[in-house]
């Protein structure tokens, strides 16, 4: 037995107990939630695939269950003891199951259903992902959890990045990823967000500190890829966050970040400059034409089978057929013959779910781009405008990239997708419900609203008690009064 397997067992046997001590420690539930990134390292030693088959050359290489998954369940568990609500649909969520009912259609036309099932179990679990995400920023509005942990994801990637750069000699270096365009997609989702909050939020100077730090990280490990999307992609995510600040949220200290990591910037771009140009100048021509040749045969399934493609997650099989692959272009591994991902994620689904599961793919993923533009606006005076302000940014950079690899597609790159899609969610929620609070604050205020009106009733009860207290003394008191007034007079009758 595998020490993952060990450890995937424990995992399982721990979710009950984990569940009860998160009921009981609102500490080790923020605890949790900051650990669900860090498990994006080393993410392979941490998750099972079931009826894999690792050299297919796909989105998805088996029934995945990772340590990942089973700690968000508990999170989920550990919410309901303790009485928070557990929302199953946050604004979004429609135009995700539209794109996952297109996506198992597919497998009507799928050559091989295991295969496809595979895709459709990654959605799944990644959703329960979102859900256990979303739903703990929902009740707090603690989303600094999530994003700490994310920070700690940088600051790993860095390190392992630059040891691989300066003391392995490679050119090109991925960090924790599984590929360095996976390492720059990662960095340009993230990177914008940690810069517009220093551009945006007051903190103390240890915050800014680390914060700026992380920055630079991301920024680093970005241009350590050498991967041309991600240096293209970047600076344009970052681009957009000064815009948003700028126009939305312009404070002094705004000004005086934008100049300092622009200076910091262009000294980093200075230095990397000879190798920056040599990856544009030097690229392959092989690899051009290999890009040029899968786009092809991704056009020519879409030309064949419009509607729902030739299923989710087939590309490997259906992409070497000759009435598709004209020219025979793929490579034999050791599980059999398959050809090489098309790297342009719209063709790739255009290929495998058809327009119908393309269409479904652009409306999702636009609609929380929009939706951080729309609420930028509307959270723009609040601590939050950050968040809207960073994704903007990265949602652009990252769907830009998107049109020149496939790699949002993979596992840490598509959960960290799903995971800020739930940040722009809540916030959309917030909005929809008229406060800035979370569920928490909220139901403290109406606690506290409660208390006072009680208080108050209580004390207009005992006020009014007095009041009818002193009447009846006055009523008393005005009846002796009368009683010794008749009893005088009487007494002067007499006489």
């Amino acid at each position: 037995m595998e020490f993952k397997h060990i450890i995937f067992i424990l995992a399982v046997i721990g979710i009950i107990p984990l569940s009860f001590l998160l009921m009981i420690s609102q500490k080790c539930l923020k605890a949790c939630v900051f650990l669900l990134p860090i498990c994006f390292w080393n993410y392979n030693a941490t998750a099972i695939n079931f009826f894999t088959n690792p050299e297919y050359k796909g989105t998805s290489l088996g029934y995945e269950i990772s340590v990942m998954h089973l700690l968000s369940i508990a999170i989920l568990l550990g919410m309901y003891l303790r009485r928070w609500p557990i929302k199953f649909i946050f604004p979004g969520n429609i135009a995700f199951f539209v794109y996952f009912f297109v996506c198992a259609l597919s497998l009507l036309g799928s050559p091989n259903k295991v295969y496809s099932g595979f895709e459709l179990m990654k959605m799944l679990m990644l959703y329960i992902v979102f859900l256990a995400v979303t739903n703990y920023m929902y009740a707090t509005h603690d989303f600094d959890a999530f994003l700490n942990g994310l920070a700690c994801v940088i600051i790993i990637s860095f390190y392992l990045a630059f040891k691989m750069k300066y003391f392995g000699g490679r050119v090109q270096v991925k960090g924790l990823f599984p590929h360095q365009n996976s390492a720059g997609m990662f960095m340009c989702l993230l990177g914008p967000i940690f810069l517009a909050r220093l551009l945006n939020r007051k903190e103390s100077i240890f915050k800014i500190t680390f914060y700026l730090a992380v920055f630079l990280m991301s920024f680093l490990s970005a241009l350590f890829t050498y991967s041309r999307g991600t240096l293209a992609c970047f600076p344009l995510g970052c681009f957009i966050v000064i815009i948003f600040s700028l126009a939305l949220h312009f404070t002094p200290k705004t000004l005086i970040v934008i100049c300092a990591t622009t200076i910091i910037g262009l000294f980093a771009a200075l230095y990397s400059a000879p190798n920056i140009v040599k990856r544009f100048t030097h690229a392959p021509e092989a690899s051009a034409n290999t890009r040029k040749l899968l786009a092809q045969i991704a056009m020519n399934i879409i030309k064949d089978k419009p509607l729902l493609g030739c299923g989710i997650n087939t590309w490997g099989i259906v992409g070497k057929y000759l009435k598709y692959n004209t020219i025979q272009l793929y490579h034999t591994f050791r599980g059999g013959d398959y050809i090489g991902l098309v790297e342009t994620t719209y063709l790739l689904v255009g290929a495998e779910c058809g327009l119908l599961g393309l269409g479904a793919l652009l409306f999702w993923y636009f609609y929380y781009l929009y939706q951080t533009i729309y609420q930028a606006y509307r959270w723009r005076k609040t601590e939050y405008f950050y968040l809207l302000a960073g994704l903007g940014g990265g949602l652009t950079a990252n769907y830009l990239q998107s049109t020149l690899e496939w790699v949002l597609k993979q596992q840490i790159n598509f959960c960290t997708l799903f995971c800020c899609f739930g940040i722009i969610a809540v916030l959309i929620q917030g909005a929809r419900e008229h406060t800035t609070l979370s569920y928490l604050e909220a139901l403290a205020q109406r606690r506290q609203e409660y208390l006072r009106q009680r208080q108050i009733a209580e004390e207009e009860a005992r006020q009014a008690q007095q009041d009818q207290l002193r009447a009846m003394q006055e009523t008393q008191l005005l009846a002796i009064q009368q009683d010794q007034l008749t009893e005088t007079q009487q007494d002067h009758a007499d006489e």
